[in-house]
């Protein structure tokens, strides 16, 4: 069966048209959420004027990259905003992840959902990104560590190494699935060539093996939202007609809008490049009924790193020690039997000359003890990884350009050894100057 023929399983003729039109246009669109922990959305639209609000999404802008190189900037490396397809903002926002929440992204990588939904929480609450590819796992913690998020643990897992320890406990879920990605068509010509049927099938089978494992970790009361970049109504509707012919799942209504597309049978939207300023996605939100009123609460305990809080100036929350690393965690969770790759908020180490701060800290705090105002050609070279001569204090100092940290640096007689990650080293070209 080829890519149209398909299609007609849920669109008429006329449909098809449309959507397959809007396939040959090649008109890539980029967003960015706005990590307003960081910058007020009206001191980026007056540094931004010419980007477009998200059509749904608050503080999400669309933006044409030949007007703004978003992706090359220096605040792209601070952490002020994370780049992602509009269509992928849509589905964390869906879920309207709330600061008490403890979500599980299922594929997290390279981590879009998961940093937006932080955003979302204001940092509170937990979030388990998951991702089983370990190349991948490793890209999304490190976008996880720019970002400045101290509320979400990266782990490298599949949903099976979840489900002995983890059943009903997730109050929300995302389930963005493996797809045969046809909605990658316009960005990428390899997955308009890579398309058959047999792969949607497939694919198909896995997605409903994932849903079902997803919802046995879904809590009472709580929500799932599921995702695909494909129009393949086997990878959509279908699997959730499938969750629902073995569970007690409900579908939860998603309010009509023009820029949605719903097929017959009402199960979830379909985002349509003709209609919605993106590449494409399908969405569902599910919702696991409530049986019991009484919900199990998180376990609470005390960690007894009190002075590992006063040297990382950090208030209230969990600390613990992980292969000799201490992490944060904005409360416990027990983590047992799950491969960490980032347990939290990564703090730092315990070393003979004292305690070595940890980058991923550098972007999360807003202030430290011993902290510095940087230049635009100072906070280049910081970046690049070159030393800086500064009148300084001596020991460990937080780097900063607009007010906004870099990373830390270790001052002695005025000269500030660079502790920026030789690995995230980069030689910014461009002059956009935003404190101009």
């Amino acid at each position: 069966m080829d890519f149209v023929e398909h299609l007609k399983k849920y669109l008429s003729d006329n449909e098809i048209n449309e959507l397959l039109k809007s396939l040959l246009e090649k008109e890539d669109k980029h967003a960015l959420v706005l990590n307003q922990e960081k910058m007020k959305t009206e001191d980026f639209l007056r540094e931004f004027p010419n980007v477009t609000p998200h059509p749904i999404v608050p503080n999400c802008f669309i933006y044409d990259k030949n007007n703004y190189p978003f992706g090359k900037m220096i605040y792209h490396e601070m952490g002020i905003y994370y780049i992602l397809e509009p269509c992928s903002a849509l589905v964390s926002y869906l879920l309207n992840p709330q600061k008490d929440d403890l979500i599980l992204d299922v594929a997290a990588s390279p981590g879009g959902k998961s940093i937006h939904s932080s955003i979302l929480m204001k940092n509170e609450g937990l979030i388990i990104s998951n991702e089983i590819q370990t190349q991948r796992s490793f890209i999304l913690s490190s976008n996880v560590e720019r970002m400045g998020r101290k509320n979400i643990v990266v782990t490298n897992n599949t949903i099976d190494d979840f489900l002995p320890s983890y059943q009903n406990t997730f109050s929300k879920i995302i389930l963005d699935a493996p797809c045969s990605g046809s909605g990658m068509f316009r960005k990428l010509d390899a997955m308009k060539q890579d398309w058959t049927y047999a792969k949607v099938t497939s694919l198909s089978s896995l997605q409903k093996d994932l849903i079902l494992k997803a919802y046995q970790l879904l809590s009472r009361g709580g929500r799932l939202v599921y995702s695909t970049c494909s129009f393949s109504y086997e990878e959509d509707e279908e699997v959730i007609q499938y969750l629902l012919s073995q569970t007690d799942a409900k579908i939860c209504n998603i309010e009509d809008n023009v820029l949605f597309y719903k097929s017959t049978s009402k199960i979830g939207i379909h985002l349509f490049p003709n209609l919605f300023p993106g590449e494409g996605h399908y969405i569902c939100l599910i919702e696991k009924p409530l049986i019991e009123e009484n919900i199990k609460s998180n376990k609470t305990q005390i960690d007894k790193y009190n002075d590992i809080r006063k040297l990382c100036n950090i208030e209230n929350g969990f600390i613990y020690n992980h292969e000799k690393t201490f992490y944060y965690l904005n409360h416990y969770l027990n983590l047992k039997g799950l491969h960490l790759i980032r347990g939290g908020l990564k703090l730092g180490n315990n070393e003979k000359y004292g305690f070595d701060y940890d980058h991923a800290l550098s972007h999360y705090l807003h202030s430290f003890k011993n902290e510095v105002e940087l230049s635009y050609d100072e906070a280049k070279k910081y970046i690049k990884g070159e030393q800086l001569i500064k009148n300084v204090k001596d020991g460990y100092i937080l780097l900063k350009y607009n007010h906004v940290s870099l990373g830390f640096g270790k001052a002695n007689k005025n000269k500030i050894n660079n502790k920026y990650p030789k690995g995230l080293r980069i030689d910014i070209k461009n002059d956009f100057d935003l404190s101009k």
